[in-house]
């Protein structure tokens, strides 16, 4: 199996860009992610937002997008695999939009022992503090659907 660098160099700068989403237009304490780790960087409420009414759903876009860019250039080298791979990672980022609107149900839905672990004891509060959107939907196919003409372009 062969690495294609150019994707996950492409895959990670794509996320890192999506970074200045949550450092600038969000709160530090609404993503764990931030908040442990990077608060002292946001600038958040000092300046005007940077993404204004688009920063919700372009992180949604840019979830989905970065995250098939890094995967396929790590596990898949032809159209059948990015296909699988964009699709998952739109199917994931869908289901988690999903429970947003029903919130209660992905709640029990959450394994207790979750709770022992720091990157996956705040997903109740991300379905509970979380608000279903149709945009964000369309932007998790269309983050797909780029990556998967992305990952076509930039086959080895």
């Amino acid at each position: 199996m062969k690495i294609n660098y150019l994707q996950i160099f492409m895959g990670v700068f794509v996320l890192c860009f999506g970074t200045l989403i949550y450092l600038s237009d969000r709160s530090p304490d609404s993503t764990y992610f931030v908040k442990e780790f990077l608060s002292f960087l946001s600038f958040h409420g000092k300046h005007p937002d940077m993404f204004g009414f688009a920063d919700r759903s372009l992180a949604s876009f840019l979830h989905v997008f970065s995250f098939s860019m890094i995967t396929a250039g790590i596990i898949a080298q032809s159209r059948k695999g990015y296909l699988v791979v964009t699709l998952g990672w739109a199917a994931v980022n869908f289901v988690c939009e999903l429970g947003q609107y029903f919130d209660t149900f992905a709640v029990r839905s959450v394994p207790a022992w979750f709770e022992r672990y720091p990157l996956l004891e705040t997903v109740d509060d991300y379905f509970v503090a979380g608000c279903f959107d149709c945009f964000d939907v369309a932007a998790i196919f269309a983050g797909g659907l780029a990556g998967y003409l992305v990952l076509l372009k930039t086959k080895a």
